[in-house]
């Protein structure tokens, strides 16, 4: 009779809960992932508020544009934004991909950034005087105009070695072969964060929890610098974990093939662990990867992108074929990795569209897009907004590019 009192006051307490969950913010989130989640959803939050009611359309294909902050004022105001989001609609584009953290800051408020000993939000742009919260502002935008929001942490696992990150944290910086942390990035003196401590591994994933329960978006992406420059892992920490797992004592080459799969295996465990976090946080919400072809990204930075679709850690991979010669862009869509990976997850082709001071020509890009399709594949993202709607490569105007442009796109076309 005991027994049965306990087990009629459990059920109790699991219809009580129950009901609470329907009653208090975050409840529900937080009985869902099993009492765990640091951030449940604030579903008070404005960011939550308004469903996108979805346009139905009778074709799918990804549509998307990266959204970057470098050679562009887009994160100056909030009609800024605006003005590209009703632009890019306009084109029949359908997914916008806007950064939202680099060079060691978030373009959003983060409690988990401040608990690190870095700013809340970035000073650019006037957003701590503005009080202003981009991601929330993409969000609405999306909305409005009928767009995906597929947030973009840009520099992935690197940081400027004057950062607050770096220099509250040095236990958690990486070195090269011959003792250095930084490194030169497009004339920023650089660091990374060393993904394989564990440390910055719980910074990662306490900084993704708390964004995907915060933002109600449908995917989050991190591109080819969540990585490792194959010179780097030289720290103490690196060295001892590797010869404990590995029992090889001797200092190894940069290149030396056992050293490039073990770096590569550590990425693979960070990676796993991100986006099963995320995906207890917020259920449904997606991973996006956005690397170089194989197999130089292992070579090179070791990303072994095509073990992590083959794990299901990843859900979208948006392959960087950065190429200005159509032969050269044909022979990475012929890629045998890519053969097999394709019906494995969402694969789409990220096109150059042009750098500031080299437009793409728009001919090229037409030519590029119609290649993807010709080879099967699911979509393109282009990099970046300036370069395909603003710059003109000689003999064009911007007018003749957007025409060109809505020419690849004459209808609409739902997101895969």
């Amino acid at each position: 009779m005991r027994r049965v009192n306990k087990n009629l006051k459990l059920f109790g307490l699991i219809a009580t809960l129950l009901a609470l969950g329907t009653l208090l913010p975050g409840c529900q989130q937080w009985l869902r992932v099993g009492f765990k989640a640091e951030a449940p959803v604030d579903s008070n939050s404005p960011a939550q508020q308004k469903a996108r009611r979805r346009k139905i359309y009778s074709s799918t294909e990804m549509r998307g544009l990266w959204v970057s902050n470098v050679d562009s004022t887009v994160m100056d105001s909030f009609g800024n934004m605006e003005s590209l989001a009703a632009r890019v609609s306009n084109l029949n584009l359908n997914t916008l991909y806007p950064v939202v953290w680099n060079k060691g800051e978030t373009f959003y408020p983060s409690t988990v950034m401040e608990r690190f000993g870095a700013q809340k939000i970035s000073s650019r742009y006037g957003l701590p005087a503005g009080n202003r919260d981009p991601m929330n502002d993409w969000l609405i935008l999306g909305n409005q105009y009928d767009l995906d929001i597929v947030p973009w942490f840009e520099w992935g696992v690197k940081v400027p070695a004057n950062s607050p990150l770096a220099t509250q944290h040095p236990q958690w910086l990486s070195k090269d072969v011959n003792g250095k942390t930084t490194f030169d990035q497009d004339g920023t003196t650089t660091a990374y964060l060393n993904f394989i401590h564990p440390e910055v591994q719980a910074f990662y994933e306490q900084l993704l929890v708390e964004f995907v329960a915060r933002y109600n978006v449908p995917a989050v992406q991190f591109d080819d610098h969540m990585s490792l420059k194959n010179v780097f892992g030289y720290d103490d920490f690196t060295l001892e974990l590797y010869r404990k797992q590995t029992g090889r004592s001797a200092k190894p080459a940069p290149e030396a093939p056992e050293w490039l799969a073990w770096r590569a295996g550590q990425l693979s465990q960070f990676v796993a662990r991100v986006s099963r976090a995320i995906k207890a946080a917020r259920p449904g919400v997606k991973f996006s990867v956005s690397p170089n072809p194989y197999p130089w990204s292992y070579q090179n930075y070791v990303q072994d992108w095509p073990a992590w679709v083959d794990a299901g850690w990843v859900d979208e991979v948006v392959l960087q074929v950065y190429r200005t010669d159509i032969s050269r862009f044909q022979g990475e869509l012929n890629s045998p990795v890519l053969a097999r990976v394709k019906g494995k997850t969402n694969i789409h082709i990220g096109i150059l569209a042009g750098l500031k001071p080299e437009p793409m020509p728009v001919e090229m890009l037409r030519a590029q897009t119609a290649m993807v399709r010709e080879f099967g594949f699911q979509g393109v993202v282009y990099f970046f907004q300036e370069s395909l709607l603003q710059f003109t490569a000689p003999g064009e105007t911007i007018e003749g590019r957007l025409n060109a442009i809505k020419q690849l796109f004459p209808s609409p076309a739902r997101t895969p």
